[in-house]
This record gives structure tokens, sequence and C-alpha cells, in this order.
């Protein structure tokens, strides 16, 4: 797995949105699916919400060894906060989740701050049986 050591898989594998969510959770502020604040119309104060993407990797025999997984990590918060701390604090709970060490990207406009974190993990490949 690419990153730090990852999160333990006691009851079998941990979804990659599950380990978002249990690293970045932590911090005190929620941690959401993108999709959700915007349908809800209403957002908390200082909040995290993401997105993934998927496709396969290490192909052999023509099938994926592999499924690389590319997390998009969005931080938003008013502009008077200090984002510093937490920024390099994501960076690394991230990294300690099994990711790769995110690049961020400074999106802030007058509306908020919104720091955009990329990062990468991979996962072995679903196998398709019906639970």
């Amino acid at each position: 797995m690419a990153g730090g050591e990852g999160m333990p898989e006691a009851d079998g594998p941990v979804s990659v949105e599950a380990r978002i969510v249990a690293a970045l959770g932590g911090f005190g502020d929620p941690v959401e699916k993108s999709i959700l604040y915007a349908a809800a119309g209403k957002r908390p104060r200082r909040y995290y919400t993401f997105a993934c993407q998927s496709f396969g990797d290490a192909y052999g025999d023509d099938e994926p060894g592999w499924e690389r997984w590319l997390a998009q990590v969005h931080l938003f918060a008013p502009p008077a906060d200090n984002c510093i701390r937490r920024a390099a604090q994501t960076k690394r709970a991230l990294f300690a989740a099994g990711f790769t060490w995110p690049s961020m990207v400074d999106a802030s406009d007058e509306d908020g701050q919104h720091y955009v974190f990329e990062c990468e993990t991979a996962a072995g490949v679903p196998d398709g049986e019906a639970e």
C-alpha cells in the first residue's frame, strides 16, 4: 500500500472512503462526500469534503492486479481562520492512513479558505461476487 502504515483491517478491507473519514474525523470537523453538503444547502463553519476515483492497475493476463485510487480532499474554512497548521495535520493524517504524501493547492477566494489535497492509494480488486 502506498504511503504510511494504513488502517487496520480486523474485519476485512476498509474502504478508501472510510479511511479518509477515519483519518480526518479526529480533528472534530465534519467529513463528508462532496455531494452531501451541496444537496443540503447548509454548510458547517469548517469542514472537509472528498471525492474518489478508481481504475485498474498492475495488469497481468488482461486483468488488474490492483485498483488504484485517486483521492481529492477539500478543507473549507472561514477567511479569518489560521489553517496553516491544519493543512500540515491533514497531510500527515492522510499519509498515516496509507495514502501517498498529498499535494496541496490553495484555492481560497474572498468567500473563504479552500485547500485541495490530492493523493493516491491502492487496494485489492473486488471479486465481484454479490453479498
